[in-house]
């Protein structure tokens, strides 16, 4: 099972309450939005604001151009909470990132949740954990978990395969998935998987075209030297 925290980041800000107590419910307000938008529940979502965000929701397009324009509003707005120059969202006081440290320390305490009820934690990362042979009820213990701290978990999907390489890089096949059109679809995380030709020749068995032959490289500093002889 695909474990998710939905916005993990803008909730870890809500609880802090980052902000102050006006400016955290505006932002609040625009992560309620784009998770409104994310779900489709567009009559919430054309309510909200003030009613600001109706002209943009007409349609499903629309709604997705909407939903990833906040997305990048609310990343841009926790990015410039750590940011190294002084800004409007920068405390002074946060010397270590402590929007990052919350969900962190939470994720840490999730894996000893986990582990502590008989289960191998396969993978773990900044919001999201994956665990094999899950049951109906780790995952609800899962979602209960977070709801302690603030956080909501979506069943974002359940792999019947995964292969782990390191802490980054790994390949997955849905068995199940929220995005219906994942479903029986591999997804490669990391270049090592992703390159053309082996995710073709190992995982799709879609046909090799020229392209999936090439490779692209770029060079920074200094030239590049190409044997052709060799």
């Amino acid at each position: 099972a695909l474990l998710d925290v939905a916005s993990m980041h803008p909730t870890s800000i809500e609880c802090l309450n980052l902000f102050g107590k006006e400016y955290t419910k505006n932002f609040s307000d625009l992560k309620s939005a784009r998770l409104a938008i994310k779900h489709k529940d567009f009559a919430s979502a054309r309510k909200m604001l003030g009613g600001r965000l109706a002209p943009y929701l007409r349609d499903e397009q629309d709604a997705e151009a909407l939903s990833y324009a906040l997305k990048i509003v609310i990343n841009i707005v926790y990015g410039l909470t750590s940011a190294k120059f002084d800004n409007k969202f920068r405390d002074k006081r946060n010397r270590d990132n402590i929007v990052a440290k919350r969900g962190a320390l939470f994720m840490i305490d999730l894996k000893h949740f986990v582990q502590e009820r008989g289960f191998t934690v396969a993978h773990i990362k900044t919001d999201s954990i994956k665990i094999p042979n899950a049951t109906e009820e780790i995952i609800r213990d899962v979602m209960l978990f977070g709801e302690k701290y603030g956080y909501t978990f979506e069943h974002e999907a359940t792999l019947s395969d995964f292969c782990l390489v390191n802490d980054a890089v790994h390949i997955a096949k849905y068995g199940w998935a929220e995005k219906a059109s994942k479903i029986g679809k591999w997804e490669a995380v990391g270049a090592q998987f992703q390159h053309p030709y082996v995710y073709k020749t190992l995982f799709s068995h879609e046909g090799i075209v020229f392209d999936d032959l090439c490779e692209t490289k770029q060079v920074a500093k200094g030239g590049m030297y190409l044997d052709f002889d060799s």
